[in-house]
This record gives C-alpha cells, structure tokens and sequence, in this order.
C-alpha cells in the first residue's frame, strides 16, 4: 500500500509541489497503480452491509440524479431510525438499464482506501476524498458538467 513517500515519488516529488501544485493541471498516466487497493468484492461487500444514504451513495441517469424510491425502501427499526435499505434487485435493475453509481468518501469506510488516502494527504498538506464511479452500460449518467475540486481517474 503507497505511503506519503511513495505517493510524493509518483508525483514528480517536490519539483511536483514547486512547479504543479495548485498552479497547473497535470496528467500522470499509470502512476497510480491502485491494484488490490479495492475491489469489486469490497464494493459489492459495502453496498451490502453499509447504510448508504444520498449523497454517499447515489445512483444518476442521463444527468440526472435516479429517485431513490427506484432502488430502496424506507425502513425504521425498534428506535424509530429510518434510513433507505438497498433493494438489490431493484438497485441492479437501474445499472443495467444505464445508471451510474457513485458513492463518495470511500477513505471513511474501507482501510486500504483510507491509509492511501490518507498518505496522499501527508504529501499534499490537504485532506483527501476518494469517490467511487462505475457504470456498466455507455449510458451518460452525469451529463457534462463541472467539479468544484481535483479529480483523478
């Protein structure tokens, strides 16, 4: 799993938080060799076993945001705590017929995920998100748009 020290050497080190670093757009093809960092089981695993509400995790079609009453059911338990339960059928349904996923902070819920983001965060002096997009179909989900931050792929 990259440490701070890994993650400055993949970046150009120092000359990266010199001459890039909130100063030009970079490009860093291969670099970050996230191989057995997550997995579709670990993903299948959170969406299983995690109460994932909106925004965490949100399904989005054609630029639009998919009702969640398309893919979960309301369910309160003995303490009158109601969150939104994952139907997977339904939720499976909505990423075949097109649907992307994204489920935001991934660092707070998976470890490996978590250490590297948080080495990634040493090098750079600033927090770290790390976000999950999948589709399955060519189907736009997110329609063109703009980010208020850094992104990587």
């Amino acid at each position: 799993m990259p440490d701070a020290a890994t993650w400055a050497g993949r970046l150009g080190g120092d000359r990266f938080l010199a001459q890039t670093y909130h100063r030009s757009y970079a490009h860093f093809p291969g670099v970050a060799d996230t191989a057995g960092l997550f997995s579709w089981d670990d993903l299948n695993r959170i969406i299983a076993t995690q109460r994932l509400e909106p925004p965490r995790l949100r399904l989005s079609a054609d630029g639009e945001m998919v009702p969640l009453h398309r893919y979960a059911i309301p369910t309160t338990n003995r303490r009158a705590v109601t969150w939104s339960r994952i139907q997977p059928s339904d939720f499976h349904a909505q990423l075949r017929d097109g649907a992307s996923l994204v489920l935001d902070a991934l660092e707070k819920i998976h470890p490996a995920v978590g250490a590297a983001a948080e080495g990634l965060a040493r090098f750079l002096g600033t927090s770290v998100q790390a976000n999950v997009y999948a589709s399955w179909t060519e189907r736009e989900g997110f329609g063109r748009h703009w980010d208020d931050h850094d992104g990587a792929s």
